[in-house]
């Protein structure tokens, strides 16, 4: 859980941090490359351990499909029913996690140094 949470929150930083008028951003026909890479770095680094599952349509969009295909309930039922909802659940967690940093961290610093709009 922890491995989704942070791969989420280390993207929605990084998203920031190049969307953000403040600092140096990339010019826009560079963005959509370096946010591809940013993902797929994150992947290549966590998908392993938590099968890249930065987003819950990854996780649930596969499973879904194979319920529907019929392999049945089992691909949810995995441990329980526990571990179904840590790719659904972790990925929002992340997202509000990496939000709040940024804007804590980064955001606020550069506000309270005179740079008000």
């Amino acid at each position: 859980m922890l491995c989704l949470i942070f791969s989420t929150a280390l993207l929605v930083f990084l998203i920031h941090a190049l969307t953000d008028p403040d600092n140096m951003e990339p010019s826009k026909g560079y963005l959509p490359v370096v946010i591809g890479l940013i993902v797929t770095a994150i992947g290549m680094t966590f998908g392993h351990n938590c099968g890249y599952a930065i987003n819950p349509a990854r996780d649930f969009s596969p499973r879904l499909f194979t319920l529907i295909a019929g392999w049945g309930t089992q691909v949810f039922s995995h441990n329980d029913y526990k571990y179904f909802w840590i790719p659904v659940v972790g990925p929002y967690i992340g997202a509000i996690l990496g939000g709040i940093i940024y804007i804590s961290c980064i955001q606020m610093r550069s506000l309270s140094e005179g740079d008000w709009p």
